[in-house]
């Protein structure tokens, strides 16, 4: 996974630094072959997602000068995953 720093902002309430975010991305396989047995084309797609994630808290600061607790999820594992691939879905209809 990879991270990123950038401020969260949640109902006009900011955090006062940037966070370090995780966030899962990456080239995961895909595959496009005919079957004789479906007389079909056959499709298989994995895309990269989370496979574990965290939660992680941040004080915000609001305009009027209260604070308050976000809680978040972050990944902190990712792999590739199986998916349905956009062709198969397009098929379907």
């Amino acid at each position: 996974y990879h991270s990123e720093s950038r401020v969260i902002e949640v109902n006009g309430c900011k955090s006062k630094q940037p966070v370090n975010m995780t966030y899962c991305t990456g080239n995961c396989g895909s595959t496009s072959v005919y079957s004789e047995k479906a007389n079909s084309m056959m499709y298989k797609c994995e895309c990269c997602q989370e496979t574990e994630i965290a939660n992680a808290q941040v004080e915000l600061k609001c305009a009027d000068g209260s604070s308050l607790q976000h809680t978040y999820s972050q990944p902190t594992a990712c792999s590739c995953v199986p998916s349905i691939c956009d062709e198969e879905k397009r098929r379907r209809r």
